[in-house]
């Protein structure tokens, strides 16, 4: 059976993505760094009262503020200490991996000029995508999950909780998995065309041939 151009997208991505996850979790550290430069710089610009200081860790991202919420202590007790969330940047950052292995994928099926410049370009429009994950994962452990300290130390109105919540669950969710498709369709609106048509091809029915009479 002849196999589609579309079979054979989906088989050599899903081949692309298993060849290139590891080696993109092997060099996440290096990838890491920018989205975590730009959440950083974001969060002290935007935070100035309360965000100290940010640090990475291989993939780690570590936000040190000055909120202040109430710890246990040995020997039983509370006292007070500063917030110090922390962040995986593989959590946001595997869409790099899907968008590579696309961009592959669509390149052995058929000629596609200057993929891997459109990958380059793709990368660096996902760093703000994957930072948007990071500081509102940020966001969320201090201003929601940091307890009724922590909410008096911020006194957050409600509606601003829920822009938080509202952001995190966008970009855990959504953005990671779904902006790496987009860029693609994006970058390769000539091979989708190829695709939409062979799909179409497909879909329509057959002309039947008019029967020719006998001794024609």
């Amino acid at each position: 059976m002849r196999s589609t151009l579309i079979g054979r997208f989906l088989l050599l991505s899903i081949v692309c993505l298993i060849v290139l996850l590891p080696l993109w979790y092997w060099a996440a550290p290096w990838f890491a760094a920018p989205p975590i430069w730009l959440a950083g710089t974001v969060m002290k610009a935007l935070f100035p009262a309360w965000v100290e200081h940010w640090s990475q860790q291989g993939v780690n991202a570590t936000l040190i503020t000055l909120v202040q919420v109430r710890v246990g202590v040995a020997g039983g007790g509370d006292a007070f200490g500063e917030l110090i969330p922390e962040v995986s940047y593989s959590t946001y950052g595997y869409g790099l991996a899907l968008l590579w292995a696309m961009l592959i994928a669509a390149r052995l099926v058929a000629p596609t000029p200057r993929w891997w410049l459109k990958g380059l370009a793709g990368s660096v429009v996902l760093i703000p995508v994957q930072a948007w994950g990071i500081c509102f994962q940020w966001l969320r452990d201090v201003a929601l999950l940091s307890g009724p300290s922590g909410a008096a130390y911020l006194q957050y109105s409600d509606w601003a909780n829920n822009a938080i919540a509202y952001g995190y669950q966008l970009g855990v969710l959504m953005l990671p998995p779904v902006t790496p498709i987009l860029l693609w369709l994006l970058l390769n609106k000539r091979f989708v065309a190829a695709l939409w048509l062979e799909a179409a091809l497909a879909g329509a029915p057959e002309h039947s041939q008019t029967p020719r009479p006998p001794g024609a």
